[in-house]
């Protein structure tokens, strides 16, 4: 694209992990400068995840890899006046500012929304505490698991009989699509008012407002969900079946009795298919028990993509289930992957956004950042310090390229 949406924004972003991240690298990727606030003192945790020992080892977080594209990167110490007194000065010239820490760090930093408004009026500040600033979990952190446990989504995913099973941390990614959303209108408000305003996005509420289906159940008949698996109710068959290979799946979903009969004109028509017990989606989902273990004498035959295409040619709903790998060169998601090079850890596919305006895809533009990378752009460049004063702050640990916690534990590449 020759321009894009937000150029000309400039968003400090304080978040760590996934929520925030995700949500400011969709909003850089969409032009806005995002400038990823970090410390040595206490860099993002997302860093360190699933890492190894060796040289630099804070640069390979996988999970920080994809969560902090299209931002710069510097280092700022809020704990000591003169890294907050930077901080002040870069919000005078920013239009956002973004966090996702529990209600009370901001304000013990003596950075919360009225401080940063008498600095700059037009300033909108976005907070992502866990469970909201108010209330009996007001002070407390919070992670993708709690919200997924405490909103319902928890309660209503695992199989009959069994436990409550959380997702893997999409609690992360909810929290940050919703505020993603908030902060576009924020933006859109400002334009036509002059204002900025002060925005929270309860994470655990993000969550919550996903299961509105389970909750309007409780609220209209007073029924709480159970947990059924892949299944759907009122359709059978409707699951994730075994197919030929090791840990192969294909997914099946029969809607009505058109389908079912294209279903079972698709396997041949074994004899089990006239069993009344399957003739009406009615007596289907009774013995969906029985069902399911007959289907899968069929489906153990084939390849999931075999036995995907030969459903689906048959016009009966049907996908296999992808690992990873497969994913990158499945040809439903042609396009979407593109190669970056990052320094230390090399040339990695990345999934860019699902979002084409006017037939062009939306693409990430640039790695994530090494830990203060960017500070001598930003505090050059923007607010305009001396080398001097830059090599000062780097000495008293304001700044920095390595963790404070690291020094001496491993060699440090040059970067």
């Amino acid at each position: 694209m020759s321009s894009l949406p937000l150029e000309g924004i400039r968003i400090l972003d304080l978040s760590m992990w996934w929520s925030g991240p995700i949500c400011t690298s969709y909003l850089g990727a969409q032009g806005a400068e995002v400038i990823k606030v970090e410390s040595i003192q206490a860099p993002d945790g997302f860093r360190y995840t699933a890492t190894l020992p060796g040289n630099d080892w804070w640069e390979f977080g996988a999970q920080f890899n994809s969560a902090n594209l299209n931002k710069v990167g510097i280092t700022l110490n809020l704990s000591d006046p003169k890294g907050k007194k930077l901080f002040t000065e870069l919000v005078e010239k920013s239009d956002v500012v973004i966090e996702n820490f529990s209600a009370r760090v901001m304000e013990n930093f003596g950075l919360d929304y009225e401080v940063l408004r008498q600095v700059n009026p037009k300033i909108i500040m976005l907070s992502m505490p866990a469970y909201g600033k108010t209330g009996p979990f007001g002070q407390q952190p919070g992670f993708a698991y709690t919200f997924e446990i405490l909103s319902g989504i928890a309660q209503v995913n695992g199989y009959e009989g069994g436990n409550p099973s959380i997702i893997s941390g999409v609690g992360d990614v909810i929290a940050g699509s919703h505020t993603a959303f908030a902060l576009l209108s924020a933006l859109e408000y400002r334009e036509r008012t002059g204002k900025g305003q002060a925005i929270e996005v309860a994470q655990v509420e993000a969550c919550a407002n996903m299961v509105g289906q389970a909750i309007s159940e409780f609220s209209m008949n007073g029924n709480n969900w159970g947990r059924s698996g892949n299944r759907q109710p009122g359709f059978a068959p409707h699951g994730i079946y075994r197919s030929k290979g090791e840990d192969s799946w294909v997914a099946i979903a029969v809607n009505d009795e058109t389908e079912w009969r294209s279903f079972c004109k698709a396997l041949g028509e074994p004899m089990w298919s006239r069993d009344e017990r399957f003739q009406t989606m009615e007596g289907r989902c009774e013995h969906q028990d029985e069902l399911d273990s007959l289907i899968e004498t069929w489906t153990s035959r084939f390849g999931h993509y075999e036995a995907a295409n030969l459903l689906q040619a048959a016009g009966v709903n049907a996908g296999p289930v992808l690992e990873v790998d497969e994913i990158v060169e499945d040809p439903f998601l042609e396009g979407m992957f593109q190669e970056m090079t990052r320094e230390l850890i090399g040339s990695h596919k990345y999934p860019s956004w699902p979002i084409k305006f006017s037939g062009e895809r939306i693409l990430q533009r640039t790695v994530a950042p090494m830990l203060g990378q960017h500070n001598e752009y930003v505090l050059s460049e923007i607010l305009g310090l001396t080398d001097e004063e830059i090599q000062q702050l780097e000495q008293d640990d304001i700044i920095g390229t390595v963790p404070i916690g690291a020094r001496g534990t491993v060699e440090t590449a040059s970067k």
